[in-house]
């Protein structure tokens, strides 16, 4: 007949490490999903909110660590109440992590730039955009040292020349910018030849400005844009990838 295991009151192994296991490691994807709403919904700003949801990954390995070390004790004295508790922890915490860092290992493949052109000598400047900074007049210059990264990272991301008058590519131009999925033009100057526009990511919503700069060219207009990430060092291709798409319409 199999006996049941019994311990003297308080002395369960594992009881306590293993409900403060499955406390962090609930807390974990808890912290993540909080920071994420919190500046989707525009309580806190993106970066804040951001930052909140990049804790849960040391968090998460506090909770694999103390979740592991309940379930030595907890499987060591046959208590299977804790490793039972200790297994949600680990869990909670494994799927956090990995979910976390799956959204952030992407921009391990993209160099640590925020700005983008399609003309690095000379890049289109913003001007309209510097009023709509938390900080206006904060300075929006194009970094020299981005030039020589951009390049090597993306090197058939150059200037285009069109077979067609400015006022058509201004056209076309404010059309794909309007196409743009999360974009506001803020700006639109036939005369200047100038577009400046604002990205809004879907989940932080962190802003990008966008600038489209066309010039009469023998052959008919010249276009440069660029995109710049307002705060982070990376911009995990996200700029490069709004050019593309943007220039993609010329075809």
């Amino acid at each position: 007949m199999a006996q049941t295991q019994r311990y003297a009151v308080g002395s369960e192994p594992g009881k306590s490490s293993s409900s403060i296991a499955l406390a962090v490691g609930a807390l974990a994807p808890a912290l993540a999903a909080v920071g994420a709403l919190l500046a989707n919904r525009g309580v806190t700003p993106p970066f804040g909110g951001f930052l909140l949801f990049a804790a849960a990954i040391p968090l998460s390995l506090l909770a694999i660590v103390l979740a592991l070390f309940a379930f030595l004790r907890a499987r060591g004295g046959r208590n299977r109440s804790a490793v039972f508790k200790a297994g949600a922890g680990l869990t909670f915490a494994a799927l956090t992590l990995a979910a976390v860092v799956g959204l952030a290992a992407p921009s391990a493949n993209y160099p640590r730039i925020n700005d983008i052109t399609t003309d690095t000598e000379d890049p289109p400047d913003f001007v309209a955009n510097l009023k709509l900074q938390s900080s206006p007049g904060q300075s929006m210059a194009y970094r020299p040292e981005f030039a020589a990264i951009q390049k090597a990272a993306y090197p058939g991301l150059t200037s285009r020349v069109v077979a067609f008058p400015p006022e058509e590519a201004f056209g076309r131009m404010r059309e794909a910018l309007e196409n743009l999925p999360n974009v506001r033009v803020t700006y639109a100057s036939v005369k200047e030849g100038r577009l400046e526009a604002i990205a809004v990511s879907r989940l932080f919503r962190f802003v990008d400005d966008v600038v489209v700069r066309i010039r009469p060219a023998p052959e008919g207009s010249r276009i440069d844009i660029r995109s710049r990430s307002r705060v982070g060092k990376g911009d995990m291709g996200v700029n490069a990838q709004r050019i593309e798409s943007i220039l993609a319409t010329l075809h």
